[in-house]
């Protein structure tokens, strides 16, 4: 094992993991919930339509006001996630959907359906994934702070459901390592970086690990990361912990593992 040679071979099958996306700026409970997940993923053929739900309820006291809109999301081999205004991205399913509402007070124990629908009649697509982020917001805040200047601000809640549409027949996608380097983590323990870039159609969610072994070939670590969505022609980081290793000479495998194949990339660690 040397350089930076890559290799493909035949893996077991990928189940697909689903994932949580939320944004919670307060220290306090939330009175209104998403019951059924934040993420929401969808398989459709062509031309088809597809009627989706978000289940909320209100746990708390008083009357909720809830706010829903939309949003585009992407990240970048920089590690950076863009939020941007819906239909900005190649790839959002923003013009494909249909939401009943975008205002409701949920009364106190009121459990609410609300329904989306995605139609695939509107615009050509034939094949791969679009994304949207649904926003969902509470318009009242849960709390109320003083600032140094005298200003009174408000916390708010917002749960952003991902919704996806995989459209036609998935197959392999071609995704690929790039810019893997040593690192050190927040807590300035050494890590293994490394980006992976999605170039096809389809959202893959692979499962990452390195496999490091010592000059006499003997295996000495084997790490697995949390597997992350990558949506197409978009790119994730991951961080893989390695501080444990003595100083010496290595040689890695870095594998990411999706449906049945694996790619992968050989590599010569000095630390």
């Amino acid at each position: 094992m040397g350089g930076n040679s890559f290799f493909m071979c035949t893996m077991k099958n990928l189940i697909i993991a689903i994932f949580f996306l939320t944004f919670l700026s307060f220290k306090t409970f939330a009175s209104v919930i998403v019951k059924n997940g934040l993420t929401q993923i969808h398989e459709l053929s062509t031309h088809s339509q597809k009627e989706g739900k978000v289940v909320l309820q209100n746990i708390g006291t008083k009357p909720e006001n809830i706010k829903v809109y939309f949003n585009d999301l992407t990240s970048n081999c920089a590690g950076t996630v863009n939020y941007a205004s819906p239909g900005q991205n190649i790839r959002s399913l923003y013009p494909f959907m249909d939401v009943a509402t975008t205002d409701y007070t949920l009364q106190p124990g009121e459990e609410y359906e609300l329904t989306y629908q995605i139609d695939l009649n509107r615009n050509q697509f034939e094949s791969g994934s679009l994304w949207v982020l649904m926003m969902i917001e509470i318009v009242d805040p849960i709390s109320k702070n003083t600032s140094s200047s005298g200003l009174e601000i408000g916390s708010k809640i917002r749960y952003a459901v991902q919704i996806i549409a995989n459209i036609g027949q998935k197959n392999a996608e071609l995704i690929n390592f790039s810019n893997v380097k040593l690192g050190k983590d927040i807590n300035e323990n050494r890590v293994l970086e490394a980006s992976l870039e999605n170039g096809g159609k389809y959202l893959v969610i692979p499962n990452v690990n390195i496999q490091i072994f010592d000059a006499q070939g003997i295996k000495v670590k084997d790490v697995a990361v949390p597997a992350k969505k990558i949506y197409p022609l978009n790119c994730q980081n991951f961080s893989l912990p390695i501080a444990d290793l003595p100083k010496g000479k290595y040689q890695a495998v870095l594998l990411a593992d999706y449906l049945e194949e694996s790619i992968g990339v050989n590599l010569d660690l000095e630390l």
